[in-house]
């Protein structure tokens, strides 16, 4: 990820592993946080559940890979630390392959069948998890930057990361025209 990205971290990163989900949920400062919640970030160490025991709806692979998922928004924080929520959780579950490509096909096949995808601004929630997840932000997120990585290449995810407002500057096209094409792309690798 550092070599990818261009940007290493200077200090030790700490993993804690947590053998009860409440424990994790607790010290990211939830206590009660929803059951899907398999990592974060707390007082600068990286805090997941642990992958013998984990939470609903996850396997063991996916556990270990939130470490990864979490290493990378501390490499994207570092780039820049105002990144909107699409951003910063779809190139973090683009690059660790966290969640089942089953479930972000099955979820991303049913948007484009009900005509139910989600715009940029409508992932951009802030620090409110519950809404993106409720609105199947990781699995579409995931595609949006498959879609910059797969079309415009590394460099440019990285200067959209420093400067996630210049649409125009990064991709030579507007916002609505970006999100245009990546709906085209979702509907091309997608809908079967």
């Amino acid at each position: 990820m550092t070599s990818v990205f261009k940007e290493k971290l200077e200090e030790k990163l700490i993993v804690e592993v947590y053998s009860e989900h409440k424990e994790l949920l607790t010290a990211l400062g939830f206590p009660n946080g929803p059951d899907w919640i398999r990592g974060g970030i707390g007082a600068g160490k990286i805090l997941i559940a642990s992958p013998l025991n984990p939470p609903p709806g996850s396997q063991f692979d996916n556990v270990v890979n939130t470490a990864v998922h979490e290493f990378v928004h501390k490499i994207i924080d570092k780039i820049n630390a105002d990144t909107p929520r699409w951003l910063n959780e779809g190139i973090a579950s683009f690059e660790a392959k966290d969640n089942s490509e089953n479930w972000i096909r099955k979820t991303v096949k049913h948007g484009i069948d009900t005509s139910e995808i989600p715009t940029f601004d409508d992932l951009d929630t802030g620090n409110d998890f519950q809404t993106f997840f409720n609105g199947n932000g990781y699995q579409f997120s995931y595609t949006m930057v498959e879609f910059i990585v797969s079309q415009f290449g590394y460099d440019n995810l990285i200067e959209f990361i420093k400067e996630p407002t210049d649409f125009a500057g990064v991709f030579g096209a507007t916002k609505e025209q970006l999100q245009g094409q990546w709906v085209e792309y979702i509907k091309g690798n997608y809908s079967v």
